[in-house]
């Protein structure tokens, strides 16, 4: 992969191209179909939020990846900044702010996870302070596993590991930011929003503009001021982090395509598994999955590209260019 050839670059494009687009084409025309399938037995006529196991498991696990990724390079860069920032005094307090900030991700996302808990309980008290406190120990702990694991790295990895971490960041913040740019002005009423009303007359394709309803409207029709966002789905986007794991190749310089493959397989399975939750639970149609796991899984390829490949996918099409210009 870093050192592609014009062809293999061409022929990857193209063959994503050509799914994606197929893809695409087939849930324009098929969004309700898919829905009205997977969310039967799931999502109850008149019910806005459902009570089937798979989707509300994976409903409450879908924002996790990018969480568990940051905290990930984060405790990285704390092992590189104690063993290799040459002033001490800087390389501690770089370090004490990196395990803050760790502990801060994984608490963030252990909160994450009870909100949905809560929402799926129809829990109005809000979270007690013991649970808060509680959610502050298991994030300390997550941090200093997370560091004792990481410890156990090599000096080569440590030192390789910065630009990945610089990736990693990247595609987390451009895909969320794409997708919630996007979110707003597509203003796409959500399956479970229409079928709560009880009118799908709302329904719209992927592609239509409807701009964001007034939120006391959304309230009093569809029990909910969110939804109105459905396309594209932050969840998929979030979970399609996971394809993040493709950069341990160059972290711990695999070569076996097995072990590759796995990683490519893990993310694919994932994404794909929440991807398929989010539908069950009516909080997206199928074209909403596509468009926000392709987002993640782009953002995460071209952060790749910049900090991990230096751009040598652009060069070699660039190359190509030149020389047919010469």
């Amino acid at each position: 992969m870093n050192n592609p050839s014009k062809r293999q670059t061409i022929v990857s494009i193209l063959l994503f191209a050509v799914i994606f687009a197929g893809l695409l084409v087939t849930a324009t025309f098929t969004d309700l179909q898919v829905s009205d399938i997977l969310t039967k037995g799931t999502l109850m006529p008149g019910k806005f939020l459902a009570d089937g196991l798979f989707g509300i498991v994976f409903e409450c696990l879908g924002c996790t990846a990018p969480y568990i990724a940051g905290a990930f390079a984060l405790e990285v860069l704390f092992i590189y900044s104690l063993r290799f920032i040459e002033n001490k005094t800087l390389g501690i307090i770089t370090a004490v702010v990196l395990q803050l900030c760790a502990a801060a991700d994984y608490y963030t996302v252990s909160l994450d996870v009870l909100d949905y808990n809560i929402r799926h309980y129809h829990l109005d008290a809000g979270k007690p302070a013991f649970m808060k406190a509680e959610l502050v120990f298991v994030a300390l702990l997550l941090t200093v596993l997370t560091a004792l694991a990481v410890n156990n790295l090599s000096d080569e990895a440590v030192k390789r590991f910065p630009r990945i971490a610089f990736a990693v960041a990247l595609a987390i913040a451009l895909s969320s930011i794409t997708v919630t740019l996007i979110k707003n002005p597509f203003g796409r009423t959500r399956y479970r929003a229409m079928n709560y009303a009880g009118d799908f007359s709302y329904y719209t394709r992927w592609y239509v503009i409807n701009g964001q309803p007034d939120k006391e409207w959304m309230k009093a029709t569809f029990s909910s001021t969110d939804a109105c966002r459905s396309f594209p789905s932050g969840h998929t986007q979030s979970a399609s982090m996971i394809f993040c794991i493709i950069m341990l190749k160059e972290l711990f310089e695999i070569k076996l395509r097995k072990k590759i493959a796995l990683l490519w397989i893990i993310s694919i399975v994932w994404t794909g598994i929440i991807a398929v939750s989010r539908i069950m639970v009516g909080a997206h149609f199928f074209s909403d999955v596509l468009v926000g796991g392709t987002i993640g899984f782009l953002s995460v390829i071209l952060a790749r590209e910049i900090f991990v490949c230096k751009g040598s996918h652009f060069k070699v099409l660039r190359k190509g260019s030149d020389e047919n210009q010469i």
